[in-house]
């Protein structure tokens, strides 16, 4: 039987009761409120990438739109390197857009950690590297043809434990001996008679400088030949990898290769070093300095700053070197008086009175090493000398963010600024004396080794004539192989500072 029927209900009472259990079921049965977000571990690192570059970047305040929840920003992207992508691009864009490639921040990078893949290769390793410590170049070795010669071997690696040296020349690799490109040369250098040949032979280098192990045949400039096996390894770097004083009647110069700035503190080996090697230079009371960082990356503004203070000396005792710029957040959180961001002025930790330094650079020289050159710059005579026409081109640095224990992320944090007010090299310090041929045929430091030839020429005239009179037959060789040349590059380390 119906309990309400319209037969029996008069209509107006028929539809009153409709609405009173409308009513009701709208006061006994409330809409449930909406279930909270729920996040994947993928999607809050995208958040957390866009919430700290907003909260840390240089570019954070002015550029990046705030958003109360940071998924309005990151949904938009599948991936977080995509979402990094997304913040730098909305940088201003460089002036000189095809020479800088692209937008201002070009620097900010994430890392994966404990096997989480970004899709990006690992840039910075701090203190430490990983491979062979190898670094090669295709050169001309004749007029006829090229091949796989040495140009750098990084400190503490297996290769320089292993006695590999600057200028030795590769013939075989892992029993390949096939690895030579023929060439043309005229005067503005040589290129290759086909350019697939030197492409592959590129290729497999590099591919060889990825595997465990290596058995390589060389030949020395004393045409010597020596057989090596090297193991692929993680090992400690010493960045300071040559030193000397040459001595002339007129005056003695100091020469100083460095490889990357790594942590100088606590009485640590690179200080120990580092010490020793200015008190030879204050012993022998040099008047000149040549600093040699044509294949320095970077690493740690404090390392940056302790060479500085050793090479300004007397001369910039107690004057500033380095202000930085930085967003408000970061200026009001660490900028104060005690704040990592402080002012940094000069401290006398040396009794050096230089007349002049010089400083050996590349295109890839960058960070901390363009850094030393900017702040010294106010202060002293200073000469560049580049494999190019500029430096890098890096005023900027950061300091690590770790994110669910997974990325590793280091939002370009912080600008530096010398005591002239000089910030603006993003193409580079530009060179005062360009284009001259890094000659790999020598050892670093040897004289006839063509940019510490220039900066002696520079400081002691007459020494120009006598590395001239002692060049060796092969040094005739052309010097230049036209488009891709160097195979490996180090690492790029970029200015780091611990919060």
């Amino acid at each position: 039987m119906k309990l309400f029927s319209t037969q029996i209900l008069g209509k107006g009472l028929f539809f009153s009761l409709v609405a009173l259990f409308f009513m009701s079921c709208k006061k006994n049965n409330p809409q449930p409120e909406p279930e909270p977000l729920v996040r994947t571990s993928d999607q809050m690192i995208r958040d957390s990438i866009y919430y700290y570059y907003k909260l840390y970047s240089l570019w954070g305040d002015q550029y990046i739109p705030q958003y109360d929840d940071a998924f309005k920003f990151t949904d938009q992207y599948t991936s977080a390197d995509a979402v990094l992508v997304g913040l730098k691009s909305l940088t201003p864009a460089y002036p000189n857009y095809a020479s800088y490639g692209g937008f201002l921040d070009r620097f900010s990078f994430i890392d994966g950690l404990n096997g989480y893949n970004t899709g990006t290769q690992s840039r910075l390793k701090m203190d430490r590297n990983e491979g062979y410590g190898l670094y090669i170049s295709m050169s001309p070795i004749d007029s006829k043809l090229a091949r796989p010669v040495i140009y750098f071997v990084e400190g503490g690696s297996p290769a320089e434990k292993a006695g590999l040296k600057r200028s030795d020349m590769i013939t075989s690799i892992n029993g390949d001996p096939n690895f030579a490109v023929a060439i043309t040369c005229d005067a503005f250098g040589c290129k290759p008679q086909d350019p697939k040949d030197l492409d592959d032979v590129i290729t497999r280098v590099a591919n060889a400088l990825e595997g465990g192990g290596l058995q390589l045949e060389l030949l020395r400039q004393d045409q010597t030949t020596y057989r090596q096996n090297l193991s692929y390894a993680s090992y400690t770097i010493d960045p300071l990898y040559r030193d000397s004083v040459y001595q002339y009647a007129s005056k003695n110069v100091g020469y100083l290769a460095l490889s990357s700035f790594e942590e100088i503190e606590n009485n640590n080996r690179n200080q120990q070093k580092i010490d020793a090697v200015f008190q030879g230079f204050e012993n022998k009371d040099i008047e000149d300095l040549i600093v040699d960082l044509r294949y320095n990356t970077g690493g740690y503004v404090d390392a940056a700053v302790y060479i500085a203070n050793k090479i300004g000396g007397s001369t910039t005792s107690g004057k500033l070197m380095v202000t930085y710029l930085c967003n408000s957040y970061m200026e009001k959180t660490y900028k104060g008086a005690n704040g990592m961001f402080k002012d940094t002025y000069f401290t006398k930790t040396s009794n050096l009175n230089l007349r002049k330094v010089y400083f050996l650079v590349s295109e890839t020289t960058a960070s901390a090493a363009e850094m030393l050159i900017n702040v010294l710059k106010p202060y002293l005579s200073i000469q560049i000398i580049a494999t190019g026409t500029h430096t890098y081109g890096k005023p900027v640095g950061f300091f690590e963010q770790t994110i669910e224990n997974k990325v590793s992320f280091w939002p370009a944090s912080f600008q530096l600024k010398n005591a002239a007010g000089f910030t603006d090299y993003w193409d580079g310090l530009q060179a005062d004396k360009s284009d001259i041929n890094d000659y790999i045929f020598v050892e670093s430091g040897d004289i006839q080794e063509t940019m510490l030839e220039t900066a002696l020429g520079d400081a002691v005239p007459d020494s120009k004539k006598k590395a001239h009179a002692g060049r060796s037959t092969n040094q005739t060789a052309p010097r230049m192989l036209l488009g891709q040349q160097q195979i490996n590059t180090l690492p790029e380390r970029g200015l780091l500072k611990s919060p």
